[in-house]
């Protein structure tokens, strides 16, 4: 017999994974993959200005240009599964509820699956981080340093609300240390909107990450959700019940997902990293078009 809790239990398991990722609040759900494995993005470049001539005859806008076009390919990469059994004769010997197949999913989904997916999500912003900076932190730099990187975002003209950053504790401990972060922006749980948030620094709220789902050495990541989708595209879960060959329960889970960063807005992305810096000090990715509020990634033949 086998029981398959995809369909009966899969709305409880959407739920305990959106409420257990850190990473949320920092994606967005804007591409849609459907049946596809693999979506192009379409943006549509901008034109320059041109100083109008009122005698030009019929060239007083300026010379038209044939507006150009860049496709970013997205391919969806990551699957992941686990299956593990709970044996008839171990789970007779056991205290009752011990080896329970539905308690032992959830745990393998809290302790496992979650910080992977958020793992994974951070490791691709800070890779595509179009500020990035490398400096030893300490509480007299910590303030000037987060400041420096959310001013970098600021002067490409991107969206100020709505940016959220993903700090270790270890700089949320520096931080609070830091006597130029007053007390008008001091850290304090008055105004929670995402898990794991702690406050605000510089108008940006401030989310709390265990060192181990960041990158080596990170500090902080600020971004924006319009920056990356970050599509999951199936959850599975099954426990069979005395399936052939095994007495006792089998549980098996998949996942398939990705995150990816629209080209466009990866300069509202800044990565700091705690050690001392290896070339320069700020680096910038090849520019590939200008940022701001205007460019939406898509699905299909969209403009981005």
């Amino acid at each position: 017999m086998s029981i398959n809790l995809a369909e009966k239990y899969s709305s409880q398991v959407d739920e305990v994974i959106r409420r257990g990722l850190l990473s949320t609040a920092g994606t967005n759900n804007d591409v849609e993959f459907g049946n596809a494995q693999t979506v192009k993005v379409y943006s549509l470049d901008t034109a320059p200005l041109n100083d109008y001539d009122p005698t030009g005859g019929m060239s007083r806008y300026g010379e038209p240009v044939e507006l150009e076009d860049t496709v970013q390919t997205m391919q969806m990469t990551q699957q992941k599964s686990f299956t593990f059994t709970i044996d008839k004769t171990y789970e007779s010997d056991s205290p009752e509820g011990v080896r329970n197949a539905g308690k032992a999913l959830q745990r393998q989904i809290e302790q496992v699956i979650i910080p992977a997916i958020d793992t994974y999500r951070f490791g691709v912003l800070a890779d595509n981080a179009g500020t990035t900076i490398e400096k030893v932190l300490s509480s007299e730099n910590a303030y000037s340093t987060f400041v420096e990187a959310n001013t970098a975002i600021t002067d490409e003209e991107f969206p100020v609300e709505g940016r959220v950053a993903f700090c270790s504790n270890g700089f949320i401990e520096l931080l609070k240390k830091d006597g130029s972060f007053t007390k008008a922006t001091e850290l304090a749980q008055d105004r929670v909107i995402y898990k794991g948030m702690v406050g605000d620094c510089d108008g940006v709220a401030i989310i709390a990450v265990p060192k181990r789902r960041l990158p080596e050495d990170t500090a902080f990541i600020i971004t924006h959700p319009m920056c990356a989708p970050a599509p999951v595209k199936l959850q599975d879960y099954k426990i069979h019940k005395d399936p052939p060959g095994i007495a006792g329960t089998l549980v098996e889970g998949l996942l398939y997902h990705d995150i990816f960063v629209f080209d466009k807005k990866k300069k509202a992305i800044a990565v700091c990293f705690d050690r001392e810096p290896t070339e320069e000090e700020v680096t910038e990715p090849e520019n590939n078009g200008e940022g701001g509020n205007g460019e939406n990634g898509g699905s299909g033949e969209s403009n981005g």
